[in-house]
């Protein structure tokens, strides 16, 4: 796993090994719970030092009796010959190892020769040799007394030495371990003893390492490690969401040394729930509260408020896992019969386990609503699955109806977590039952609901046949408005305003807004009004009204919020920051991306969350990032278990990464991208493909293709109300052809398209357009304006455009400014300049943020040229480069 979140402890042991090499050597003890990554930080600092130290390393035996001053033993090959004379290591490495021989030296003999080794050179193995001693002990929470006492001795005097020594513990054995629990409170005071904490990885963190090995269950992951970065690694390494082997044997090896009534302790902990009430336990523990005492001491079970849990849940999983099926069930009824009265999720979870299916269907169903009305909709998901599961082994206790509901709630939860598909059959099975049960109301609302999920499946045309099939169910019912009426004009309102017909849109809208005049009362109210002024505020920036449109939709956004309309409240957020991307408000799109994730993450809102990041990786690509936008745009598509249409955003955005920096094929990207397109329908998707495929004609110098792509599309991409969607298609038609138009488009694109480049390229600056910029410019074909973008391109590692540039002045018989690659030709490190520039900065300590500042560039761009230079120079910390030199161009 790469070392992440370190970056601050690797500085300050490099601190310490500069100062060791002063002569002003240390003892630093790394403390840290149980696979916190105290020796990745360590190994990190010891490759990082190579050639800088001598280093030895050595290991604590975890066995029950741990051999003398065994890790010294192991460190002799790395130390000065002069701490043991050739006869006594003989004489003391003998059959059985055992140090300490009455042939060998005293304890005190070694401490003092191992100190005056570590003072300077002894002997003539290391002889002259100017480098520093570099020691690590791992694991002294394990070590035997005499180790321990030999560390305190170093501690008080290693202050005169050149020589850092480095010893790792777990800081939940401090308290179970004395002899390590008087070296910490008497080394506290030792001259050259320091002390370091490495803390667990931040939930941003588990994300980035699950996004590169492809995890799927981001947010799910930092739930069940809580940043431990050993159970990281292993979940991460297996592929599983499940605990591994190595994880699994490193928890049971911890409950071997327990008594028999701990480890009970810790069974009925792990099968009674997360975070268990004292009181309850009292009444389950057969030996009382006393068994508990081990296990806390232990570290495996910590206590907060009354409330007993497990540090780790992956270690609360193997636990439970381990204990015998029959054992199980036991456990189970019983905790299901102590527990009458507790949160619904742990009874759901005990009646499921304990067999009793009535209770189960209960408590699962009464659980996946809590969860749904808190925004746990993963988790919601589960509970209704667990009800379904009981409902179909009493079906004389749970009747058709219930069935039906439970049905479509479940079909709810998969919807919010992006599992359309899924969803759609939830929802079938529903509307079958309401079918057989006569129920037009359900079944009408069914096929809207269907109709929704079918469109982020890219089924345009079924699922405009839905919601016309549910309007035509539901204008047939008698009786007052219903709520799901009005949410079937609410939904034909929204597949109108997909397809930019502004019309339409109003005119569907202004009649589902009449049918909530007649549910003022109604609880749907709310959600239905919020959804509408979503709508309508939509369409009213797309046509041109921006104050009006943004007002609408920050209504209905905090309508949504303020109800807790999870769904509502996302889909504002998205609307708002796509009216704003189309619109190029960079700004006003990165807050609302921004304030929209935070929402949307918290709620596990997985399909909105999806969009939101698709969205940054959008505005990436009009601020120049390529880099951010590749990695942004295949960690997107990388998703298993996301609607088709999901694909369609990253797929366009690889294609237009690939034709600017002209380094990959983009013909396979761009044509699923259009495929899925034109299954919808939709000018919001037609028209992105066709704009990305003229500017790939126009970088291979196919100028008459992308021409002739606009062309094709002009009747179409009038129809659409945005002048800046207009304007993207429409920038790339031949003059000739420019009569076909017929609507405005936007500034920028105004300019290019009246022949003022300059004035375009300005406006798209003052934007923050910077690839946009250069096209302007390049497009002017005048030779000075060809040199300002063949500098821009270059800028940004848009290849492809550098040489369009290059070619066009060939042509004009102009002077062509030299090769981009040549700088990183030349360079002997295969460094370009600003990579090597950014390295030198880099030595110098800065940080990302700081070497942003510097060059006047975005955090994430100076992220991804660190990560290239890293992999480049061949080192695996950034912090290795103080001591590796970088060539110059």
């Amino acid at each position: 796993m790469m070392l992440v979140e370190r970056d601050t402890q690797l500085q300050t042991l490099m601190s310490y090994r500069d100062e060791a090499a002063d002569g002003h050597g240390r003892v630093v003890f790394v403390s840290g719970e149980a696979g916190i990554g105290k020796s990745a930080l360590v190994s990190a600092f010891v490759e990082a030092s190579r050639g800088s130290t001598r280093t030895g390393i050595a290991y604590c035996d975890g066995s029950a009796t741990p051999g003398p001053l065994a890790p010294l033993r192991e460190l002799l090959p790395s130390l000065p010959s002069g701490i043991w004379p050739d006869e006594e290591v003989h004489s003391a490495a003998g059959a059985n190892s055992m140090w300490l021989t009455p042939l060998g030296p005293s304890r005190q003999d070694l401490f003092n020769r191992l100190l005056a080794a570590l003072q300077g050179p002894a002997g003539d193995t290391n002889e002259g040799d100017p480098r520093p001693l570099l020691l690590v002990v791992e694991d002294i929470h394990w070590a035997d007394q005499a180790t321990l006492d030999l560390l305190l001795f170093l501690s008080r005097r290693i202050h005169t030495c050149r020589a850092l020594v480095i010893a790792t513990y777990r800081s939940d054995d401090l308290d179970t371990s004395i002899g390590l629990r008087l070296l910490m409170g008497e080394a506290a005071s030792a001259t050259g003893s320091r002390r370091m904490s490495v803390p667990p990885l931040t939930p941003g963190a588990v994300e980035k390492l699950a996004e590169r090995a492809h995890h799927s269950a981001h947010g799910d992951l930092y739930e069940l490690t809580q940043g431990n970065a050993f159970y990281v690694t292993e979940v991460l390494a297996s592929g599983a969401t499940s605990v591994p082997e190595q994880c699994r044997d490193a928890i049971l090896a911890r409950m071997a040394v327990l008594s028999p009534a701990a480890v009970q302790a810790l069974e009925i902990v792990a099968l009674a729930g997360a975070r268990v009430e004292v009181d309850l336990l009292e009444v389950l523990l057969s030996g009382g509260l006393a068994a508990l005492d081990e296990a806390l001491v232990h570290g495996m079970l910590v206590e907060s408020d009354g409330l007993i849990s497990f540090r780790h849940e992956l270690a609360r999983i193997v636990v439970e896992e381990h204990v015998t099926p029959g054992k199980r069930t036991h456990q189970h009824l019983h905790a299901a019969l102590a527990s009458r009265g507790a949160d619904p999720a742990r009874l759901a979870a005990h009646a499921d386990l304990g067999g009793l299916s009535e209770m189960a269907v209960e408590h699962a169903t009464a659980a996946a609503h809590n969860a749904s009305a808190l925004g746990a909709h993963r988790e919601a998901v589960r509970q209704f699955q667990r009800a379904l599961r009981h409902a179909d082994r009493v079906p004389h206790l749970v009747g058709d109806a219930a069935r039906a509901d439970l049905f479509w709630s479940l079909g709810y939860g998969l919807y919010m977590t992006g599992r359309t598909g899924e969803a759609a059959d939830a929802v079938v099975s529903a509307r079958e039952i309401w079918e057989r049960l006569g129920s037009a109301v359900r079944v009408g609302d069914a096929w809207r609901c269907l109709s929704r999920l079918l469109w982020f499946e890219g089924h345009n045309g079924e699922a405009n046949d839905a919601a016309r099939t549910a309007l035509s169910v539901l204008e047939r019912v008698d009786g007052p408005t219903t709520p799901q009426l009005a949410y079937a004009y609410g939904n034909m309102t929204q597949l109108v305003m997909l397809t930019s017909d502004g019309e339409a849109t109003r005119r569907w809208g202004a009649r589902t807004l009449e049918l909530i005049e007649d549910l003022v009362d109604d609880p749907a109210h709310t959600e239905l009004r919020s959804h509408a002024l979503t709508s309508l505020g939509t369409m009213e920036v797309v046509e041109g009204d921006a104050p009006r449109g943004i007002a609408l939709l920050e209504e209905g956004l905090s309508m949504a919020r303020l109800a807790d309309l999870h769904e509502h409240a996302a889909r504002a957020y998205v609307n708002l920051t796509a009216t704003a991307l189309s619109q190029r408000r960079l700004a006003d799109a990165r807050r609302h991306i921004t304030e929209g994730l935070e929402y949307c993450t918290e709620r596990d809102l997985d399909s909105w969350t999806h969009t939101l990041l698709e969205a940054e990786a959008d505005l990436l690509l009009f601020e120049g990032d390529l880099a951010g936008t590749e990695s942004r745009a295949r960690s997107l598509l990388d998703r298993p278990s996301l609607p088709r249409l999901h694909a369609f955003a990253p797929l366009l955005l690889l294609s237009s990464v690939a034709g600017r920096r002209g380094d990959e094929d983009p013909a396979p990207h761009v044509e699923r991208a259009r495929s899925l397109a034109e299954e919808t329908g939709e000018m919001q998707r037609i028209a992105p493909v066709t704009q990305v495929r003229c500017e790939l004609a126009w970088l291979a110098g196919r100028d008459d293709e992308a021409s002739a792509l606009a062309l094709e599309q002009v009747e179409l991409v009038e129809t659409a109300d945005c002048r800046w969607n207009r304007g993207a298609v429409l920038r790339w038609l031949a003059p000739a052809d420019r009569a076909a138009m017929h609507r405005e488009v936007a500034p920028p694109f105004a300019a290019e398209l009246e022949g003022r480049w300059r004035d375009a390229a300005d406006l798209w600056r003052e934007i923050g357009c910077p690839f946009d910029e250069a096209l302007a410019l390049a497009r002017s074909g005048e030779p000075d304006l060809l040199v300002e973008a063949c500098g821009i391109y270059e800028r940004l590692g848009a290849y492809a455009g550098v040489s369009r540039c290059r070619d066009d002045l060939r042509r004009r018989g102009r002077p062509v400014p030299r090769s981009p690659r040549s700088s990183t030709l030349a360079h002997p490190q295969g460094l370009t300049a600003r990579e090597a520039e950014v390295a030198e900065l880099l030595r110098m300590g800065l940080s990302d943020n700081e070497i942003a500042d510097h060059l006047t560039i975005s955090k994430r761009t100076a992220e991804h040229h660190v990560s290239s230079i890293l992999t480049k120079l061949g080192v695996s910390s950034r912090r290795a480069l103080v001591d590796r030199p970088v060539a110059q161009s």
